[in-house]
């Protein structure tokens, strides 16, 4: 319990030292903060002659995609949210995070990607080179929020269904009542309808694709989809599984059992998340793409 509760906990002394900001839009409203990393993360902490740089202030920033309101598993999902704020803290990254959407009336999928976009340039007019992060839904919807932005410094995408694989009904499941009880399957039926493996790679940038390696509902079906959509259009992303974690990034032993308090795989995930930002966003990575 205790390295749960270090992740979060790391997470939150961040969050107090953070600029706060608001954005609207048709959809609604919403207020969040503007994270900076600790002093020793990433390519930021020094400055050019070797001193101590002042990255808390200048710099790229993630934005993390706010979850649709009122899904299963918010518990699980909340707690990798906070360990992949926490991995793009350590890559030497600035992490923009919404506390609330404030929806003006009943809330659909569209209004839920502008709202995503809408963030991302509320934070880009300030800091200039924004990236975009979102698990589990978050991460599908992410897919679609990329492609209106052609200036994406980079996205992340952890433990995101494929909604077109997860929406296949078959012989088997099609008169399952689960599509009608779970509010994450339905939400996943609009998203499917919108294309997100045909929007992913609308546009080049860094990607990267994080997903549970021992997952029933999460295959390893959907990992190949992401990275195949974008293969296709000629360009390369990247990704890993982390072995024995389901698709919240909780351990699972071998007869199946899941660790539920446990924060093992959750740092893996964070480890993952930092190591690739920090190998993507430096000054040397940044040259090599603009050759």
């Amino acid at each position: 319990m205790a390295r749960q509760q270090n992740l979060t906990d790391e997470w939150l002394e961040a969050e107090r030292g953070a600029r706060a900001f608001t954005v609207a839009g048709g959809w609604g409203s919403a207020d969040g903060v503007v994270a900076s990393p600790p002093r020793d993360a990433g390519w930021m902490a020094r400055s050019r002659d070797g001193s101590p740089g002042t990255h808390g202030a200048t710099g790229p920033v993630v934005l993390l995609a706010p979850q649709w309101p009122g899904l299963e598993d918010s518990v699980a999902v909340a707690l990798a949210d906070d360990a992949v704020a926490v991995g793009l803290l350590r890559g030497g990254v600035r992490v923009a995070r919404l506390r609330a959407l404030n929806f003006s009336g009943p809330p659909d999928v569209g209004m839920w990607v502008d709202a995503i976009v809408d963030s991302l340039q509320s934070v880009a007019s300030s800091s200039g080179a924004v990236g975009l992060a979102g698990t589990w839904v978050a991460g599908t919807a992410c897919a679609l929020a990329a492609a209106r932005h052609e200036e994406l410094l980079l996205l992340v995408c952890v433990g995101a269904p494929s909604a077109e694989i997860m929406s296949r009904r078959t012989p088997e499941n099609e008169d399952d009542s689960m599509w009608t009880s779970s509010a994450t399957l339905q939400l996943i039926e609009q998203l499917a309808d919108l294309a997100p493996l045909e929007a992913v790679g609308v546009f080049p940038r860094p990607s990267f694709f994080v997903q549970g390696a021992v997952d029933e509902l999460l295959t390893a079906a959907h990992f190949e989809a992401w990275r195949a959509a974008i293969s296709a259009t000629g360009r390369s992303a990247d990704g890993v599984e982390i072995g024995f974690t389901d698709a919240f990034f909780r351990c699972v032993d071998a007869d199946g059992a899941i660790d539920v308090h446990g924060e093992e795989g959750r740092s893996l995930l964070a480890d993952a998340v930092a190591n690739w930002v920090a190998r993507t966003v430096t000054p040397a990575a940044g040259a090599r793409r603009a050759r």
